[in-house]
């Protein structure tokens, strides 16, 4: 199961970036048009905002297998190791907890906007759906990964800071 998940975050990150790359050619479409006094990309600014919602929420599960996080090792580093495997352990449950919960009422809303069949109007129409989606697909799939830190032997805070970097 953790492969799966693994393998579809990181296809999912890879998404994102493909997007990403594709907002910047779209801004800088319709700034260029712009500049030139030509009619602006109407739908160019409604894309680029579900294009950045798109981007928060799809690469999370590789940012939590790949240790992406900030977190404030001064707090845990003093303490002895089985506190701070304890404190480990209540870190990756309330992770899994709220990213469940979070995937969940996106999940909710995502479903109930395929039954009501809504849409959010602005210079084109976006279904109400495709808006949760991300949203309950990110929060799920991260709260899997942070499963795979609870049950497993792989650690949150076993990173090498130069390694991090790229050093």
């Amino acid at each position: 199961m953790f492969a799966v998940t693994g393998w579809l975050g990181a296809w999912l990150a890879r998404l994102t970036v493909v997007a990403l790359g594709l907002l910047v050619l779209l801004v800088s479409a319709d700034v260029m048009v712009r500049t030139l006094g030509w009619r602006p990309i109407s739908w160019a600014t409604s894309a680029a905002e579900y294009a950045l919602l798109y981007a928060a929420f799809l690469p999370m599960p590789a940012l939590v297998r790949g240790k992406g996080h900030v977190f404030v090792e001064f707090i845990r580093a003093p303490m002895p190791a089985r506190m701070r495997r304890a404190c480990e352990v209540l870190v990756y449950l309330t992770c899994v907890a709220i990213c469940a919960y979070l995937a969940w009422v996106a999940a909710s809303l995502c479903i109930d906007a395929v039954r009501s069949g809504r849409y959010e109007t602005r210079t084109f129409d976006m279904p109400m759906w495709a808006v949760y989606l991300p949203i309950a697909l990110g929060f799920a799939l991260s709260s899997i990964e942070w499963l795979r830190f609870l049950i497993g032997r792989d650690s949150l805070y076993d990173v090498d800071p130069l390694k991090a970097e790229g050093y």
